[in-house]
């Protein structure tokens, strides 16, 4: 899952910005319009799949169907002709973008879903939920580095052989690191495909015999009854706070490393970048166990405003931290940054279950396809608009890929400020947005005790 979120827009950066030259707010279009439909389309998805009462149950065949259609996309998306224009391109990926990120949608949807449904116990489903943020920290280092394996299997395998070609606007395009990034991708694809197809075949649905009974899911139920749940409301737009936050400014860490740390050097600066992102998910994997247990003790709601305080604390230090004199500084960043991102990621998923009950309790149907899809929903939409800005940013403030590490001291100066300053707001914000949450542990056992009674019993 955390391939098909990320892998994809952090290789666009390498390959379509660095190497092809393409301009970034053309690709921030291509962003921003992918991500919308990925938005439009998870709620779509959601409802599908818990109206989908196959033999096979609601969620397994759409897992694999997604999965496999996703590991064959991205695989095949980097091969893309050499020769073409700024516009060719432009349609290349949005039309490639589209496809994986709606295979993408058919997975995922299904597969949170599924984790909603795994326990009925208030502080199991945080361990259920940690152990699937420790799956995506595991695999969060070689996100993070897809760009600098990209171009060191370009200089490994093809520098030998690669040929000098200039695109249609007069620039030289490094063709070893194109084909660095077709073999990732390939590499990447049978992963995906793999991983979701295991998924899809091992887990097994728990409300499955409730559903059958309940009847349909409607849209005026998905887009109205939903956003009447009150604690959902101030979940998702915590949520979505948060991840427009983050992802306004991540990818600028990448063109920080290369073009103002590594003086412009691909290689080198998407190498900071992977050792950045080791150490952020390093760090973050080891603590899931302690924010698992600190969520018990201060409670889900806590522990979520302490990370939204730590990582606001991790942006701070950025200003300081990316300097060409000590690269490696950024790994206190990464100190902060990792911890505090696993007290949302690992607590949100699990607080999304509790919402789940809530809705039951008030509409008498088990709707985790609808929540998880309307969570997702605006994750991608704040990430979508957050992405695209991204790239409007970069030529806003003067950026120019062809000038390698010659940028000027203005566009350096936005990169940095933008970096620091952009994060904090939308923690500041998300804190006190999620002050008002209304559900604590307490009120959780109430909800469960009173579903007990109107099943007859725990639904095995």
């Amino acid at each position: 899952m955390n391939f098909m979120n990320n892998a994809a827009t952090r290789l666009m950066n390498l390959v379509f910005v660095a190497t092809l030259h393409v301009s970034p707010s053309l690709m921030g279009t291509a962003m921003l319009i992918f991500r919308l439909w990925d938005a439009i389309s998870d709620p779509l998805m959601g409802q599908i799949s818990d109206n989908a009462l196959t033999r096979w149950g609601r969620r397994r065949p759409f897992i694999i169907a997604g999965a496999i259609s996703a590991g064959l996309v991205f695989s095949a998306m980097w091969f893309l002709p050499l020769g073409l224009t700024e516009n060719q391109y432009f349609w290349w990926w949005l039309i490639a973008a589209l496809m994986l990120f709606t295979s993408s949608t058919v997975f995922i949807v299904p597969y949170l879903a599924l984790g909603k449904e795994m326990s009925p116990n208030y502080h199991e489903r945080t361990s259920i939920s940690a152990f699937r943020a420790a799956g995506e920290k595991i695999s969060g280092p070689i996100n993070q580095g897809m760009p600098w394996l990209a171009a060191q299997l370009g200089v490994l395998l093809f520098a030998e052989s690669a040929v000098e070609f200039v695109n249609a606007s007069g620039q030289s395009v490094d063709t070893a690191t194109l084909w660095g990034a077709r073999v990732l991708g390939i590499l990447v694809g049978i992963g995906i495909l793999a991983s979701g197809v295991f998924a899809g075949f091992t887990c097994k649905e728990r409300y499955f015999s409730i559903a059958k009974r309940e009847g349909k899911s409607t849209l005026k139920m998905m887009f109205v009854e939903t956003f009447k749940n009150r604690p959902f409301v101030f979940l998702l737009a915590t949520h979505m706070l948060f991840w427009f936050g983050i992802s306004l400014v991540d990818f600028l860490g990448f063109f920080l490393n290369v073009y103002y740390i590594a003086d412009g050097d691909r290689l080198v600066g998407s190498g900071y970048q992977f050792v950045y992102g080791i150490g952020q998910h390093v760090v973050a994997l080891s603590l899931i166990p302690v924010v698992a247990r600190l969520s018990k003790r201060l409670g889900k709601k806590k522990t979520v405003m302490l990370g939204l305080f730590v990582v606001s604390f991790a942006s701070f230090l950025k200003y300081f931290c990316y300097t060409p004199d000590a690269w490696y500084l950024q790994l206190v960043v990464a100190a902060f940054m990792g911890p505090g991102q696993s007290c949302l990621i690992v607590v949100m998923q699990s607080m999304m279950a509790d919402v789940c009950d809530y809705d039951e309790l008030k509409t008498g149907k088990r709707r985790e396809g609808i929540y998880g899809a309307a969570l997702s929903f605006g994750q991608k939409f704040g990430m979508g608009i957050a992405a695209s800005f991204n790239l409007y940013l970069l030529a806003l403030i003067g950026f120019d890929s062809t000038l390698g590490g010659n940028q000027t001291a203005d566009a350096i100066f936005g990169m940095r400020i933008s970096f620091t300053v952009t994060p904090i707001i939308a923690c500041i914000i998300a804190y006190f947005v999620f002050r008002h949450y209304p559900l604590d542990e307490e009120r959780c056992q109430d909800l469960r005790v009173e579903l007990e009674k109107r099943r007859g019993g725990v639904e095995q």
